[in-house]
Parts: structure tokens; sequence; C-alpha cells
């Protein structure tokens, strides 16, 4: 299995670091369900989420981990879909998941790549559809991967999902941390709480405001943080 990340160990005296939530942050919505219909087509998403009412209801209730639900959701549409068809529908996807970027968000990734700064985004949503996007930009990627049997995806992931303290440990391991001056964290849900805690600069919900954010002005400030 390709590790989803290498593991990096930047040096460099005075690096900045850009740690960002993916879906609800840089983006409008939920890159999950918009993939769902990119390859699926509206009315089998539909249909889908009739068959899948009772397991969706179960995970608002409490009753079902976030990371069942999503193996039992995306197994429902993907179960036994090639590694190339998936990849596929995902290299069409990365204009789909462009157009759902927040403009103050696609701003704040242009200044720090500008800046020169190390960007990353941690996301619980799957690599088959988040790391072409992110190679398309330049930026590494953290995230739930998926489990492939014999080149067809056998309906189950390859790591824990990547979400609450999931992300901050994925990040541990991936980076040396205490290597950067600086540290700038953006996210939008309590999943993010312990991404953001990692961060000197935090950033809570800080694209929604519909206020411009001024590329020389590198603190971002969104809701209190104690509405995480």
């Amino acid at each position: 299995m390709q590790e989803p990340v290498e593991r990096l160990r930047w040096v460099v005296a005075g690096r900045h670091l850009a740690l960002f939530d993916l879906d609800g942050t840089l983006t409008t919505g939920d890159t999950m369900f918009a993939f769902v219909r990119h390859c699926r087509g509206d009315v089998r998403f539909v249909v889908g989420l009739v068959a899948l009412a009772p397991m969706l209801v179960a995970h608002q209730l409490g009753i079902l981990s976030a990371e069942r639900a999503k193996v039992l959701f995306l197994s429902h549409y993907f179960r036994g879909w090639s590694r190339a068809d998936l990849a596929a529908h995902a290299a069409t996807f990365r204009d789909r998941l462009d157009a759902m970027l927040r403009p103050q968000a696609r701003d704040r990734l242009r200044w720090h790549r500008d800046a020169g700064h190390d960007i990353v985004v941690v996301s619980a949503s799957l690599d088959v559809w988040v790391r072409p996007w992110a190679e398309r930009h330049g930026v590494t990627v953290l995230c739930t991967e998926a489990s492939f049997q014999s080149d067809a995806w056998s309906g189950t992931l390859s790591t824990r999902n990547c979400n609450g303290a999931e992300k901050a440990e994925r990040v541990r391991a991936a980076l040396a941390l205490d290597a950067y001056e600086r540290i700038y964290t953006y996210g939008d849900s309590h999943g993010d709480a312990e991404l953001l805690a990692l961060g000197h600069e935090v950033s809570y919900r800080p694209f929604r405001s519909g206020v411009a954010i001024s590329p020389a002005t590198p603190e971002v400030r969104g809701e209190s943080e104690t509405s995480r």
C-alpha cells in the first residue's frame, strides 16, 4: 500500500506552516456528497439517500460512529469500483471542487503559497477525490484513505477516519512541528478542535463573514474559538 503522505521533516529555520480543514472551511459544502453526485448522478444519489436513511438517522442520533457511517455510505455507492474508474472520476471532479472553494479561502491559500509557506490540507474526506485536487494545487494532504483489493475498492478504509483527535495525530506523525516558527490553523467544526489547537494563529470559520481579508495581514480571525 502506498504511504498516504511522505514523512516530512522540514528543519529550515523560519519556515511557516498552514494547516487547513477542507470541508466547510475551504469549501462551501461537503465534498463527499458532491463527489457521489458527480459520479452517480442526482437520481441515484437521492435513491441511495432513501435506502440509507436508517443509517443516517442512527449516525445523527449518535448510535453509529462517523467512521462506520462513512464506510456504509460510500460502500453503497462505490464498493467494487476499480481504482482506475474512481481516478478518472476524481480527475474531472477537481474542477467541481475548485468551484466549491470559498473566495476568501482561495485568496488565503494563494497568500500562503506566495509567501513560501508549507501548506497541508487535513481532511476526513477520502484520498480518492481529495489527493488529485491537492496535487493540482501543489499542496500536501493528510486524509482518510480508501482500501483497495486487486485494484477494486473494498468498501473499507485503510486508515482511521481523519477527524477529531486523529487530525492532530496525523499531523504530528508527518511533520516536525517544532521546526516551524509560525503555524496557522483553519477549521470550522468540533472535529477540527485538536487541529486548531496546534496553531499559533488559530482561525475558526474565517472565510464566512464576507469581509475581505488583506493578503498583507497574517492574522485571520473568524468566530470565537469558544464556539467550536
